[in-house]
């Protein structure tokens, strides 16, 4: 048999009251619940740790994935099941497309105003000013070396290899960042793009 637990509004409002998210009625409604309630109190203090350890959690980054080497293994793949009998998959895929776009319009439409709030702050606005660099690599540079001396200064490759064999490469460490790529030496050319 279940038992139904009975959770007082005020606990539920708790992640709306630690982003600063609710209106003032519902804030003094959970200060005067906070001020008779020690277990809330203790509810609260969870809260806060569990909204801050997710505003600090470090986003994983792998170190050991080669872009070239994945575009290379997805375009080998798609060249070996390529196939001409296939031609239907498109204008599948575009009416499949469509229908879930008028659905997706007829349930906007049609559904009631909601008053859903998320519980987090709003996302602080962060700018980030960044440099591109066109940088040729020397021919006999290995991945590893030119992983390494891109790692060290902060470059991010952001298109490549175009035509002439350079890459686009972006920082937010402007000259710094350039510099240190410089006396890794394994680039052939670099110049500013704007």
């Amino acid at each position: 048999m279940k038992q139904e637990v009975d959770i007082p509004e005020e606990e539920l409002l708790l992640p709306w009251y630690v982003s600063g998210q609710l209106s003032p009625e519902e804030r003094a409604k959970v200060d005067k619940a906070l001020a008779q309630s020690p277990a809330l109190r203790l509810a609260l203090d969870e809260e806060r740790r569990l909204q801050a350890a997710v505003a600090t959690a470090p986003l994983p980054i792998p170190a050991d994935v080669d872009p070239d080497a994945l575009l290379a293994a997805a375009t080998a793949a798609e060249q070996r099941t390529a196939k001409p009998a296939r031609n239907w998959l498109k204008p599948a895929l575009a009416a499949a497309v469509l229908i879930a776009v008028v659905e997706g319009a007829a349930l906007v439409w049609l559904a009631p105003a909601s008053t859903y709030r998320t519980a987090s702050a709003p996302a602080p606005k962060i700018v980030v000013v960044s440099t591109r660099y066109a940088v040729q690599f020397v021919e006999d540079a290995s991945v590893a070396a030119i992983r390494a001396a891109l790692s060290e200064a902060e470059l991010g490759i952001v298109r490549g290899p175009l035509p002439d064999g350079a890459y686009i490469l972006e920082t937010a460490q402007g000259e710094q960042a350039l510099d240190r790529l410089k006396r890794s030496g394994v680039t052939r050319t670099i110049a500013r793009t704007d």
